[in-house]
């Protein structure tokens, strides 16, 4: 099966410090200074998810970037 090129990208693939970014939702993460942790600060382009809900794939791209998101949840958790 063919799929678009934006296919399971509506998040970004890691997330980290520094800035990561998918097709909908962005996330930047700075660098802690000392002791404090930064607040991850979330953009989400409401343009490109309107995008993403009238494509026939929907369905099926959500629900892979769910499973990349439990994944990448479930590895951190043993790190």
């Amino acid at each position: 099966m063919n799929h678009k090129a934006c296919f399971g990208k509506m998040v970004p693939d890691q997330i980290g410090v520094g800035e990561r970014v998918g097709k909908v939702f962005s996330v930047r993460i700075d660098n802690p200074a000392g002791m404090m942790r930064s607040r991850p600060n979330i953009e989400t382009d409401v343009k490109q998810w309107d995008d993403c809900r009238k494509c026939s794939e929907f369905e099926s791209c959500y629900q892979l970037c769910m499973a990349k998101i439990a994944l990448d949840a479930t590895v951190a958790a043993k790190h």
